[in-house]
């Protein structure tokens, strides 16, 4: 299924835009760059800024009679200047996977010796990327920068653990807690400790005594954890405008090298996506 998006998704798929392509000219002088997009879709989104959009047989919204539809992460990463020498793209879904293979195929800006270096994997995400993490964690001198951009609690804190086994990798993380995460802290708090890695996350949730203490404490929690897996973090908030600026979901950029972790501060600190200029798109 096409997945509908806000313009705040567009915000956040640009940042990944230039995480990647500055990870790319970092990394010129490795043997092999793998690049992996666990949650990846149908490979194109449809932009619409009404709350209900549905898309009419003209391929615009029904509503406001508007919209487009644009590239999602697997295509945008595709038409990046600088290349990865092998590129995992993965989906729970069958049909997704299809979609994308159909959209990647057709798209004609996409060199075709490009195309031949994808491996569509249709399965979970947490048993794929574990079966990833075992054929390239005793590879030497690899580059790995790994997109995990689940809706939800997807993405368990075990695959986190898995992933970080890998040297030389690079973790770009959705955490999307006040856009779904929030939802699941009464009565499915056992998807969350999947997420979590734990129940431990539940006492922390409890000392809050607002619920943005709550969300802050939560996502401290989160990196910190993170950090003790040996990453450094850098992390961006995002924004929805017209909620007065409340933070919808956070960016997470974890990098086992000093070199990574520069690119992740240089891109997610600056301010051009929190009400200042807007990023070029």
């Amino acid at each position: 299924m096409i997945r509908k998006i806000k313009p705040h998704t567009l915000d956040k798929l640009t940042l990944v835009d230039k995480c990647t392509n500055a990870y790319l000219v970092a990394t010129k002088r490795l043997n092999n760059k793998y690049y992996i997009d666990a949650f990846a879709g149908t490979g194109k989104c449809f932009l619409c800024s009404r709350v209900r959009c549905s898309i009419n047989n003209d391929e615009k919204c029904r509503n406001c009679g508007r919209g487009k539809f644009i590239d999602g992460s697997c295509l945008r990463v595709l038409k990046i200047k600088n290349n990865f020498d092998k590129y995992f793209f993965i989906d729970l879904i069958n049909s997704n996977v299809n979609l994308l293979k159909k959209y990647v195929n057709d798209d004609e800006e996409i060199d075709a010796n490009l195309k031949e270096k994808i491996e569509y994997i249709k399965g979970d995400s947490n048993k794929v990327l574990k079966k990833i993490c075992d054929k390239l964690k005793d590879e030497k001198y690899i580059g790995c920068l790994a997109f995990l951009d689940p809706e939800g609690p997807e993405l368990y804190w075990e695959t986190i653990r898995y992933l970080s086994e890998i040297p030389k990798i690079d973790l770009l993380i959705l955490y999307a807690y006040e856009m779904s995460l929030v939802r699941l802290t009464g009565e499915y708090k056992e998807k969350l400790d999947k997420f979590y890695g734990g129940e431990e996350w539940r006492e922390i949730y409890m000392k809050g005594s607002s619920a943005q203490k709550r969300t802050n404490n939560l996502l401290n929690f989160y990196i910190d954890n993170l950090k003790k897996l040996g990453f450094m973090v850098a992390e961006k908030r995002i924004t929805r405008k017209m909620r007065g600026g409340h933070a919808l979901y956070h960016l997470i950029g974890a990098s086992k090298n000093r070199a990574g972790f520069n690119i992740f501060q240089g891109v997610l600190n600056d301010k051009e996506l929190d009400g200042q200029k807007k990023l070029p798109i």
